[in-house]
């Protein structure tokens, strides 16, 4: 992992990446509003939509390590996938000891009823959690997109650069908001 250490000249701060020098161009209140949303958003993939929308000049790259260095974030994913694995080798190993004589017929198949049941469960549930992240991404990508072609459009133009600011904030919050109760 490398950093970069960065000090401008004007305040004498010290930056140790790309993601704390911007944040510290941003107004209180945004800066305040995006760390915020950082810490409770789960996907990368949100973070950066939203930091696109702020204005964030570095890397995906950049902002994923300051992400891992500030917030622990749990991979929802893999923690199911770890346990649909578990689960499945389960079945496997009740499955041999019935097999083998070491558990009842009768008594193995209510446990592997009810762990197959478990695990068919499991297995939907990560669907639904890809199909939910699929869509969101999208839907936030596709945002993101018209957003930056509408500032890159308008950016010369004084008349509409602040409406068209303020428009894709209000937009972004509520696409977001949207998105959060669907």
């Amino acid at each position: 992992m490398t950093t970069t250490t960065t000090t401008t000249k004007n305040t004498g701060k010290v930056y140790l990446n790309t993601v704390d020098r911007w944040l510290d161009t941003l107004p209180a209140a945004d800066s305040d509003h995006f760390a915020e949303f950082a810490e409770n958003c789960p996907s990368v993939i949100e973070i950066w939509v939203y930091a696109g929308v702020l204005d964030y000049p570095g890397s995906f790259n950049d902002l994923v390590r300051w992400i891992k260095l500030k917030y622990k974030k749990l991979n929802r994913r893999e923690i199911l996938n770890s346990e649909i694995a578990a689960l499945h080798s389960d079945i496997q190993d009740l499955r041999l000891a019935v097999n083998s004589g070491e558990i009842k017929g009768s008594d193995g198949a209510a446990r592997l009823a009810a762990l197959e049941k478990e695990l068919r469960s499991h297995i939907e549930t990560s669907e639904r959690i890809n199909r939910s992240t699929d869509k969101r991404g999208l839907i936030l990508a596709g945002a993101d997109r018209v957003m930056r072609e509408l500032t890159t459009i308008f950016k010369d133009d004084p008349q509409f650069s602040e409406p068209i600011d303020n428009a894709i904030n209000a937009i972004w919050a509520k696409v977001y908001s949207e998105l959060n109760t669907a």
